[in-house]
């Protein structure tokens, strides 16, 4: 039986509860054997000019997964010099893991934006996604923009249609529309963020003067 792998894209600036709680619940939902945590190095549709270095954040990665086993941080893009397109990624995880079935978990706000994506097309008949319903209006919009590419969608994440197929899933947490961009801002204005990090990350935010601490 193919293992069935998560992949979770982000530049992780800095990783929070949010992007773990999130982890967890899709890896329990979807019966995933791992979800991969692939930092962005050269996030193509990002201003980089605050942006930590890739190998910063990823010392923060590391250490807010080490306590969870199926949550594994990937360093695929780092390797690469070039813009962080994820057809590219796919391409290479494609490559390293033969065989197996990947999932890519997205925002809706961010997939709502897919025809901005490199290959998009390519990218959607290539592996299956699992959009987070963030916002309720974005149930509808996403439809019609998925009719309007006849690409097929469901809620039910026991099913496995054929590719390509886009499966939407929503759940209720405090932790849900918690942002890393929320966390720099509270830092900023020296508010206690001790709630919204793993405890090892903020000692490493301290310890190295980041985002102003």
């Amino acid at each position: 039986m193919k293992n069935k792998i998560g992949l979770l894209g982000g530049t992780f600036n800095p990783v929070h509860h949010g992007h773990i709680e999130l982890g967890q619940r899709v890896l329990n939902a979807f019966n995933l054997n791992k979800i991969l945590y692939i930092i962005s190095a050269n996030p193509p549709h990002k201003n980089t000019v605050d942006l930590p270095p890739a190998p910063v954040r990823w010392e923060m990665l590391k250490r807010a997964l080490t306590s969870f086993p199926n949550l594994v941080p990937c360093d695929v893009e780092m390797k690469r010099s070039n813009p962080s397109w994820t057809y590219r990624t796919i391409n290479i995880l494609k490559s390293q893991y033969s065989g197996q079935n990947f999932y890519f978990l997205s925002g809706s706000e961010g997939f709502l934006k897919i025809k901005t994506w490199k290959n998009y097309r390519k990218l959607l008949s290539s592996v299956f996604f699992i959009v987070i319903l963030r916002k309720g209006g974005h149930k509808e919009k996403l439809e019609t923009l998925l009719k309007e590419e006849n690409v097929s969608f469901c809620y039910d994440q026991n099913s496995s249609p054929a590719l390509p197929c886009i499966h939407f899933y929503s759940y209720e947490s405090d932790k849900l529309q918690l942002s890393s961009t929320l966390i720099r801002e509270k830092i900023q204005v020296c508010e206690s963020v001790g709630k919204l990090v793993p405890k090892e990350v903020l000692k490493f935010m301290k310890e190295n003067n980041l985002y102003g601490f």
